[in-house]
């Protein structure tokens, strides 16, 4: 079923990655009564990343990210990343979607599904879990994530001349406070402290936060 709801976010990171020639690959959404899911592991699916879904099942963004596929037989799919999330990690870490990941490295891409309003859009955070667990607010909306992104990676350098063996000369979302102090939707959800329970175990975080993001 095709999508009834634009993603303004998604179309132009899609656009970014056309212009700059970066790699992407799209695979084909489920039909419509494989994908019609209204819960992931339990929690609530956010309308915005259902509706990313019904307009592909996977997708991938050289060096930078991908989205797990609703459901897949081979690589780590929605369903079954949550499943194995929430036995991993406690609460509140646990009660998050998680719905993407770097693709060079562990770290992932999730929604905040008891900070969404009556149904509506969840706020999206960055999770690092090499060591201490904790979380950083990257964008108010899924679709508002792919349009922050997008703004970081159109003025980013390459990440695929010269060497295929070296990491990029950047790291998302350290380097992309510019883009993310710009969702004042979500600037005024970190002023009320909303995140404070997922920041509090980085100080790090904690500080660019408040300097980079907030401005401090």
């Amino acid at each position: 079923m095709p999508c009834s709801s634009p993603l303004p976010g998604l179309e132009r990171l899609l656009e970014v990655c056309r212009v700059r020639a970066h790699p992407v690959k799209l695979e084909p959404p489920l039909r419509s009564s494989e994908s019609r899911d209204a819960l992931v592991a339990g929690q609530p699916m956010d309308p915005q990343l259902a509706r990313v879904h019904a307009r592909a099942n996977y997708l991938w963004i050289h060096d930078e990210l991908y989205l797990f596929p609703v459901h897949h037989t081979r690589r780590p799919d929605l369903h079954r990343v949550n499943a194995h999330w929430r036995r991993d990690w406690e609460e509140p870490f646990a009660s998050l979607l998680v719905f993407g990941k770097d693709d060079r490295l562990a770290y992932c891409y999730a929604t905040v599904p008891w900070l969404g309003e009556a149904g509506g859009p969840q706020p999206v955070v960055w999770v690092d879990i090499y060591e201490t667990l904790y979380a950083v607010p990257v964008a108010s909306s899924v679709d508002q994530f792919f349009a922050t992104y997008a703004r970081y990676l159109d003025v980013a350098p390459s990440s695929t001349v010269e060497s295929e063996d070296l990491p990029a000369p950047r790291a998302f979302p350290w380097d992309a406070a510019e883009f993310i102090s710009q969702d004042r939707a979500l600037v005024r959800r970190v002023e009320a402290g909303h995140f404070d329970f997922l920041l509090r175990p980085s100080l790090r975080a904690r500080d660019w936060v408040a300097r980079r993001v907030l401005n401090r």
